[in-house]
């Protein structure tokens, strides 16, 4: 007995000892377990939060490799417009209105500041400017106080030049709340925290709303407070200056924290740094080890009654443990990818239960992607609105319903309307039926393509466009092609007739006007054609000087006027008083653009027809500058809707009966707007079938100096009384308006017979009148009678000038046989009142006498050098020089032969030089400035006139400022030879010879 008790209680003790060693190994193996467990969730926790920051570091760059992208576009976009025009650039801006962004351009001369959330516009000085003006190139700056927010922004900007040439910056700045929200900057319930630092720790943007007692402001600052024995802060600062990716795990006030950072690629120096609390991260993982703690104490337990069954129920928790695990780490790769799709994509996820009809789950940014709630998308799917499916099936839900799991739609493209912005977006729409927890679901998958249908749409657009500009290019090629031959069949035509009836002077003077009227239509078509060409390749440049309203007036009058006469058409000319007659502005293109308005008014009015012109001064937009207001009326043919919307189009013409038979390119209208755009003005056009056309054009030019020597003028001629008579008051009064600085009384009436009595009232003062303004057409007595009268019973002859909108030329001999002095053409403008008072007073000299034969013999008895390299060329203008009168042509064929010829001649030898431009050996341009430095005793007043065919501003430009003194394009017409001749002639004796 005593030996089985014996054994009993050996046995007992080895079943004792057994069970502690197992309770023992099992208590090791929890305690290791629950060691390595909390590692394992450690290195798994970093690992995730190392791939978020990633993630965001990916989001960022995107986000700011995009920005920049349309940052250099809407730059481009702003450099087309002018940096005074700051109502165009507060214009453009309101595309950027409904955008959250702060779109901002300054003018870095000026310093104005203009943005998209304000009307106002801001000016900048000092030290806030030269900030700006420091920018260079295109860059990010980093986050700074906002200039009118106050709050701190984040944004980048891209320098660049204005249409004329000065310096700008634009500018598109977020609030960094927003950034920091945009790119989820803050997580784990608010405990994460997310920082873009600088190289050197400075933290440029944090997560919101972080305001509490432990705020860094230099993320190294942190490291370094932290209790780091071992030196791994100073590894981690290491670390990030060198802009390496990785983790740390520190211990500051706040506890052991787990540091992710990641360099940002597309700023240097730059970190995106996620810093969360280890309690936060492994909150759930305690939660697990607690209840492992609790299982092994329990398993503990139940193994000192029964090991095997500790031993069964251990691996049981083992493997619920680690699907737990999985569950937790699906969940958080799930609740990762689905904040990062809804902050980052515009792709939607829906999650329908097709037997209720029922939306279970909708992905965030369906807010920002449709303008729906999620809320209102759980509650009634018909939030969405029906969607227009671009290949016209429809889904219904009884479709949805009949779906099998695995079954899926192929794609469909889809039109949908955002809710608030109203805007058309497209999508790929994928449907799925799937099988979870044995339940069927439908998954709908939006997949947005808004910008590829929009840039599809582009490049439609641009294709038609392309195809229209092709078409117009073939049509205008076939057309020029038969106006060039028209012109050239009739010149080859008259030739060989001139050729076989040289005998006979009155078919030889025909034929040649013939071909003189063919090659003027030749010439003007290649003008156009060149014109055209210049402008498409920006190329056309502006020549500013002083314009004088009244001489653009009169010289129109004087273009216009004998084309409308052969048509028996009524031309009359209106303008208001102008308050700045002298502006500054490119005369020669404003010219051409009213010009060919006017010309094609002509071309297509009827015979009878009338064709007005009004003339208006606007108050400016900007100060110094003047608005003026053309507009040009016809009652002629008028256009279509079709053609009034393709007018300003390069190659089009409007196609009918009536204008099928008048000659033209389609390149006038054009040429005239693209004109009108070089100058900063505006152009439109009504018009109406059979009813005419109205142009009305607008050109902003700058205010010149007024002239401050209008007293001594008047006093200098002996005018200091003045009488008007006009039938209209208006006229009157504009009169008295514009002369009102001048100290001249001036008195006015509207009735001729009271001229008469006036006149004999101002004798009985001893106060005459010296110089009478007299309208021609006056009810009662009209203007000839008055004058009559005037000179019958006043032997005193005052000076009396007829005031007429009307051609005087044929009462010009009744005018002048009556006592008419002059004529002065409606409207007044005090510039032509001047000249005619200047002929009037000046030593008798009187400009209306010179006959025509004077004026042609402008060139009689001159010496003159003629430089051309071509022959046929140098024979033409040998022969027109010397049929003008010429008495000597030397002849020289290249620059240098005519410097050395001028050299060796004597003072004064050469009356003028026409030098042509592109010549061998040395062309004009280097000839007239060698010249002109020679040292010669007339190389400084020798007329030096440019005879080339280059006739474009650019060439008369150039010829000026090589020394020249004008400009003649070929093929030479006389009457441009003689006026320009007499022209330079006059300049050199008003001011003298050089």
């Amino acid at each position: 007995m005593e030996g089985t008790e014996r054994e009993k209680n050996k046995r007992y003790y080895v079943v004792n000892f057994l069970i502690c060693v197992c309770i023992a190994l099992i208590l090791g193996a929890g305690v290791a377990y629950i060691v390595i467990l909390r590692s394992n969730l450690m290195e798994q926790t970093i690992g995730n939060v190392l791939n978020v920051t990633r993630q965001q570091q990916q989001s960022f760059d995107t986000f700011i490799s995009a920005d920049r992208e349309r940052l250099h576009s809407y730059a481009t976009y702003f450099s087309h417009t002018d940096s005074k025009d700051t109502a165009g650039v507060r214009e453009k801006l309101k595309v950027f209105s409904e955008i959250d962004a702060y779109y901002s351009v300054i003018n870095l001369e000026t310093g104005e500041y203009c943005n998209n959330k304000s009307e106002q516009v801001f000016l900048m000085q000092g030290d806030e400017l030269e900030v700006y003006r420091s920018l260079t190139g295109a860059d990010i700056r980093d986050p700074y106080p906002g200039l009118y927010s106050g709050s701190t922004a984040f944004g980048y900007y891209e320098r660049f030049e204005f249409a004329d040439g000065v310096q700008g910056l634009f500018q598109k700045a977020y609030e960094s709340e927003e950034v920091s929200e945009e790119f989820s900057l803050s997580f784990y319930n608010g405990q994460g925290r997310g920082y873009i630092v600088s190289r050197e720790g400075e933290i440029l943007m944090r997560s919101n709303g972080e305001k509490d007692k432990y705020s860094y402001n230099n993320l190294f600052d942190m490291v370094v407070s932290a209790d780091d024995t071992e030196g791994g802060g100073e590894e981690f600062i290491e670390m990030l200056r060198n802009r390496k990716t990785g983790t740390a795990v520190f211990e500051n006030i706040q506890g052991e924290q787990i540091c992710t950072y990641v360099p940002v690629e597309n700023v240097e120096g730059w970190y995106l740094i996620s810093v969360v609390p280890v309690s936060a991260v492994m909150e759930e993982a305690d939660e697990i080890i607690k209840n492992s703690q609790f299982t092994i104490i329990f398993l503990g337990v139940v193994m000192m009654f029964f090991t095997g069954c500790l031993f069964l129920n251990w691996r049981s928790h083992k493997e619920i443990s680690k699907k737990d695990q999985e569950i937790e780490y699906n969940k958080q790769q799930f609740d990762i990818f689905s904040t990062y799709l809804s902050n980052n994509t515009d792709d939607v996820y829906i999650m329908l239960n097709s037997r209720e009809r029922r939306v279970e789950y909708v992905s965030t940014n369906v807010v920002r992607v449709l303008g729906v709630s999620v809320e209102d998308v759980l509650k009634d799917i018909r939030i969405f609105g029906r969607a227009k499916y671009c290949s016209g099936k429809h889904v219904e839900f009884t479709d949805l319903e009949a779906m099998e799991p695995g079954d899926s739609f192929e794609p469909v493209m889809s039109e949908r309307i955002h809710a608030k912005t109203g805007q058309h977006r497209w999508f790929w729409e994928t449907v799925y039926s799937v099988l979870i927890q044995g339940e069927k679901k439908i998954v709908v998958y939006l997949s947005d393509r808004t910008r590829e249908r929009e840039t599809q749409n582009t490049l439609t657009q641009a294709l038609d466009l392309a195809r229209v500009a092709n078409k117009a290019k073939s049509t205008f090629l076939s057309s020029v092609s038969h106006d060039i031959r028209t012109p050239m069949n009739a010149i080859m035509g008259l030739v060989t007739l001139l050729s076989q009836e040289a005998d006979n002077p009155e078919r030889v003077l025909e034929y040649t006007q013939r071909i003189n009227a063919a090659s003027q239509h030749l010439l003007g078509l290649i003008n156009d054609v060149l014109d055209m060409n210049k402008i498409e390749g920006g190329n056309a440049t502006l020549n500013i000087s002083e314009v004088n309203m009244a001489e653009v007036i009169e010289e129109l009058n004087v273009i216009i006027r004998p084309q409308s006469k052969a048509k028996d058409q009524n031309f009359r000319i209106f303008a208001s008083s102008f308050t700045h007659e002298r502006l500054l502005g490119d005369k020669l293109r404003i010219n051409q653009v009213l010009i060919n308005i006017l010309s094609n008014a002509v071309k297509y009015t009827q015979e009878g027809g009338c064709i007005e012109l009004n003339v208006c001064e606007l108050p400016g937009v900007t100060e110094g500058y003047s608005r003026v207001e053309f507009v040009i009326r016809d009652n002629g043919q008028g256009m279509s809707p079709d053609y009034l919307e393709v007018i300003f189009q390069p190659f089009t013409r409007e196609e009918g009966s009536a204008t099928r038979e008048i000659q033209g390119t389609g390149l006038g209208m054009a040429i005239t707007k693209s004109l009108v755009d070089l100058m900063g003005g505006s152009i439109e056009v009504e018009s109406e079938l059979g009813a005419g056309t109205t142009f009305t054009l607008d050109l902003d030019l700058r205010n010149c100096e007024d002239d401050e020597d209008d007293l001594a003028f008047w006093e200098r001629h002996g005018v200091r009384r003045m009488l008007v008579a006009d039938d209209d008051e208006y006229v009157c009064q504009n009169i008295v308006k514009a002369m009102k600085h001048t100290g001249v009384d001036i008195r006015y009436t509207t009735s001729g017979k009271k001229v008469v009595e006036m006149m004999r009232t101002a004798r009985e003062r001893g106060e005459p009148y010296d110089v009478m303004i007299l309208d021609w057409k006056m009810p009662g007595f009209d203007g000839m009678e008055t004058a009559r009268l005037i000179r019958k019973n006043y032997p005193v002859k005052i000076p009396i000038l007829f005031f007429t909108s009307f051609d005087w030329s044929e009462i010009e001999e009744e005018a002048l046989e009556v006592g008419v002095n002059n004529f002065l053409t409606k409207p007044f403008f005090m510039h032509s009142f001047k000249e005619a008072v200047e002929r009037l007073m000046d030593s008798g000299k009187d400009k209306l006498e010179r006959t025509d034969s004077q004026a042609e013999s402008v060139f009689a008895g001159k010496h003159i050098l003629v430089v051309d390299d071509i022959e046929v060329n140098r024979l033409i203008l040998v022969k027109i020089l010397e049929s003008l009168g010429a008495s000597v042509c030397d002849i020289a064929k290249d620059g240098q032969e005519a410097v050395d010829m001028f050299n060796s001649s004597s003072a004064g030898e050469y009356d003028v030089i026409f030098m042509d431009v592109q010549m061998p050996v040395l062309d004009g341009y280097g000839a007239t400035r060698a010249i002109r430095v020679s040292g010669h005793p007339s190389a400084k007043s020798v007329p030096i006139i440019a005879m080339t065919a280059n006739a474009f501003m650019d060439d008369i430009r150039d010829a000026l400022e090589s020394g020249m003194d004008a400009h003649v394009s070929k093929p030479v017409v006389v009457d441009q030879l003689k006026s320009t001749f007499q022209e330079v002639l006059e300049r050199k004796r008003q001011y003298g010879g050089s």
